[in-house]
């Protein structure tokens, strides 16, 4: 009796397949979109913890540069004075300001495609300095780079760039956004940077500029300021100031976040669709199942079969479908987002950070057993129907 429910399931191929093709769909989905929301809520998170700036102040005609930086991570070089940098920073209502520069790098060694080259100021940071603080407590010397990661480092700790090897002193844990493409230098290596751009390509920016380039100046407004209204107090400061681009990340990250909702509840959507279908379809074979096999359960019940033993022997082969179709839907889901995980961030174009391994665990689990849930409660119509009194005539049919 242990072995007649794995008999039956092979005895009928045909059967099998076509019941464990409904359940591997359905836990594919299920593991699937269910680590795809995960992931996009984690890069989400992780990108409002990033971009923690309340207004960002870029040169002229670059706020759209600026914005393609902090969202789809394309490499840029744009730049302005320091001593512009300097007097943004006095206006009324800032609380706290830093300077970056942005340098796009030649396609390196180290990477498929270009790499972001971001130097900034330890001292005044409190954008990045929080998170390089997760993985280096040490100080940035000049000549050195931090390394976002999925950038690749190699063996003897350097990265190539314009002909020369960088020293990397700590590789930064995975954001989920463009960060994880950039590398780090301190605000003093940005000229050598540039003069070894010189030597091996067009130089990246006038070497008068490499001492003085500022790319943007990232603000925390005081409290009872809004950004708009410090933007509008750094336009006051300078007749040309007016023509400055402003990048307000908190609403960046708001339409990101409203795109990521859609594309999530869309997504539950179509999985809770494909679920019932796949409820409706496999309550259906199940019946039809059961009028298939009535000289099968004849013949058991002569043989002194109670109706509790052919109740097991159905919950145990539904048991066996639901718990082989949810592994191999799990297999097959993680096969295609697992390894590809990178190109599935590129092309939704939203934060995509990749769960822990607990969560992950946690899914697997609950995708698996879902998967047994359902092809029990499809095979219940079937022994609901053995268990009428009128269910000996029925297999009287049978015999």
């Amino acid at each position: 009796m242990n072995k007649l429910p794995f008999e039956n399931l092979k005895r009928k191929p045909l059967r099998t397949t076509a019941l464990l093709a409904v359940v591997v769909v359905l836990s594919l989905a299920l593991f699937g979109g269910s680590i795809l929301a995960t992931n996009l809520n984690t890069g989400m998170a992780s990108m409002e913890r990033r971009l923690g700036a309340d207004l960002m102040v870029v040169p002229q005609n670059t706020a759209q540069k600026a914005e393609a930086l902090l969202t789809d991570g394309s490499p840029t070089t744009f730049y302005l004075t320091k001593d512009v940098a300097d007097q943004i920073s006095q206006a009324d209502g800032v609380a706290q300001a830093t300077q970056q520069t942005y340098i796009s790098s030649l396609a390196a060694a180290c990477c498929d495609e270009k790499l972001q080259i971001i130097g900034y100021d330890p001292a005044t940071d409190f954008v990045i300095e929080p998170w390089v603080a997760e993985q280096f407590d040490g100080t940035l010397e000049d000549g050195q780079m931090l390394a976002g990661a999925n950038v690749n480092v190699s063996a003897d700790g350097t990265i190539e760039l314009y002909g020369r090897d960088w020293p990397v002193v700590a590789q930064l844990a995975s954001t989920g956004t463009n960060l994880d493409n950039s590398v780090f230098i301190n605000q003093t290596t940005v000229p050598a940077m540039v003069e070894a751009s010189a030597k091996v390509a067009t130089q990246v920016m006038p070497e008068e500029y490499a001492g003085k380039a500022v790319s943007s100046v990232l603000i925390n407004v005081a409290e009872g300021y809004t950004a708009e209204t410090v933007a509008t107090n750094i336009q006051n400061l300078d007749a040309s100031f007016k023509d400055l681009g402003f990048v307000y990340p908190g609403g960046i990250t708001a339409t990101t976040r409203t795109s990521l909702n859609t594309l999530v509840a869309y997504l539950t959507l179509f999985i809770a669709v494909l679920w019932v279908m796949g409820a409706i379809v496999l309550i259906a074979v199940f019946s039809t199942s059961a009028n298939e096999r009535k000289r099968e359960f004849a013949s058991l019940r002569i043989m002194g079969a109670t109706r509790g033993m052919l109740n097991t022997i159905i919950l145990k082969e539904s048991a066996v479908i639901g718990l082989t179709g949810g592994v191999l839907g799990v297999a097959v889901a993680s096969l295609v987002i697992f390894p590809f995980s990178s190109l599935i961030g590129r092309q939704l174009q939203l934060p995509y950070l990749q769960a822990g391994p607990l969560l992950i665990c946690g899914m697997i689990v609950l995708a698996v057993a879902s998967a047994v849930v359902l092809s029990v409660v499809g095979s219940l119509l079937t022994m609901w129907r053995l268990g009428r009194p009128e269910a000996y005539l029925t297999l009287r049919e049978g015999e």
